[in-house]
């Protein structure tokens, strides 16, 4: 059974409670910490010995310097606040909301004189806000702490859920890539670095070269092991800090961090002669494939968006094909110019 923690500070010392005629039904876990910011100096003992007669480590806080103290020590699971004022601006507001975090808040309990202090608590920026009357009832406050609790476990279990479902829709099911969508988050965040530090960026936009013709002629489930055989390649031939995606039908985007336009052609040159080395055959069918493939590069400091990004280097694929296919074309200026090294096919 867990004691009330005091570390290194002065405070009103727990007293032995007496036997609780309706004693809580469960005991809580050890590890489960309830702050106590007694501010307001009030006797709060029969409070803080029922808490910790239940199970809670009570970390108790007589003044707020203390309560930083302890905060900076231990992350409480909840906290119980007899404010010194119940409002915005006080002097706990800053200390509540430093210790919250964005994906696991700390459920904030208010001891308040009346219902008039309430509502001017309201207007602080603290999730989870409930409260307790004074002179504060420990049966009460323990069930208070008891929902409290129940509340965030509720909490993290959606969000645990919620990244569960992110990390599934970040996978194309079809070919173990990066999803479309997932891809576009990424492609942001890559942009903003390579911004910041005014580094390279390169993006390949590349597309299966008659792949309807594929689909067209020959099962679905055909054109599917076309695309996971693409994406093989892909993964291949890219460094562990690229980043490669299925675009939605039979189009595939490469970004390449730190990568400049050169380099971002060599890589794509490799995809090229990779994939038109293989073929993709079964039982019925038997296909040669060929991707046709655009570059386009940020240099880290003149203008430009992720969005200019897929638009030029959707330009270049388009060139790509109406060239012959099976090529690779960089964007440069307004119109996408030939890499003729890439026409090869050998």
């Amino acid at each position: 059974m867990a004691a009330a923690t005091q570390p290194n500070l002065s405070s009103t010392p727990t007293q032995p409670l007496p036997e609780d005629p309706d004693p809580p039904r469960h005991k809580a876990a050890a590890s489960q910490a309830v702050l106590v910011m007694n501010h307001g100096h009030d006797e709060l003992d029969d409070v803080t010995t029922a808490l910790a007669r239940t199970g809670y480590e009570v970390l108790l806080g007589a003044s707020l310097a203390q309560s930083h103290h302890i905060a900076g020590q231990r992350r409480p699971d909840v906290i119980l606040v007899n404010p010194l004022a119940a409002c915005e601006g006080s002097v706990e507001l800053e200390l509540l909301e430093r210790v919250q975090e964005d994906d696991d808040p700390i459920p904030v309990i208010l001891i308040v004189d009346d219902l008039a202090a309430l509502s001017e608590a309201r207007d602080m920026r603290v999730p989870f806000r409930d409260f307790v009357l004074k002179p504060c009832s420990p049966a009460e406050v323990l069930h208070r702490v008891d929902l409290a609790l129940q509340t965030r476990a509720r909490i993290r279990g959606l969000q645990s859920r919620a990244r569960k479902l992110e990390g599934q829709v970040s996978v194309d099911f079809k070919t173990g890539l990066t999803s479309e969508l997932y891809m576009k988050k990424i492609m942001v965040l890559e942009w903003k670095r390579a911004q910041r530090h005014q580094n390279p960026l390169s993006l390949l936009l590349l597309d299966v070269d008659d792949f309807k013709t594929v689909n067209d002629s020959t099962e679905y489930a055909f054109g599917d092991e076309v695309l996971r055989r693409v994406a093989d390649a892909l993964k291949g031939n890219i460094r562990e800090t690229d980043f490669a995606a299925r675009f939605g039908g039979d189009e595939f985007c490469v970004l390449l961090p730190q990568t400049t336009p050169a380099e971002a052609v060599q890589t794509a040159l490799r995809i090229r002669k990779r994939v038109s080395g293989m073929s993709v055959s079964d039982s019925s069918y038997h296909r040669q494939v060929t991707v046709s493939i655009g570059v386009d590069s940020y240099d880290g400091r003149k203008a430009s968006s992720v969005d200019l990004l897929l638009r030029n280097a959707n330009r270049a694929l388009q060139e790509a094909k109406r060239r012959g296919k099976n090529q690779v074309w960089l964007f440069s200026g307004s119109e996408p110019a030939a890499d003729h090294s890439a026409q090869h096919t050998s």
